[in-house]
């Protein structure tokens, strides 16, 4: 499941790239940004196995990144002047 999950996020990073590079946007490589982190997280969560948990620093930083990168992405997006 956890695999499938990150490829999931890496398709939707890829899908935000491509966005990107149509229009310029930096809002789409904040997002793409934050799924490719999630996408590297489930990986190695996956990889590590069933011994892991969730709640280790790593894991809960690299959410935390991706997170704010979207929070991020939002605040830019809105308070951009054009």
């Amino acid at each position: 499941m956890l695999g499938m999950i990150s490829m999931g996020c890496a398709v939707a990073a890829l899908l935000f790239l491509r966005f990107w590079r149509t229009s310029r946007d930096r809002f789409f490589v904040f997002f793409a940004a934050a799924f490719a982190i999630e996408a590297v997280n489930r990986a190695v969560f996956a990889y590590i196995g069933p011994g892991a948990s969730e709640y280790q620093l790593g894991y809960v930083l690299a959410r935390l990144v991706a997170f704010a990168l979207i929070l991020v992405a939002i605040l830019d997006k809105n308070t951009r002047r054009g």
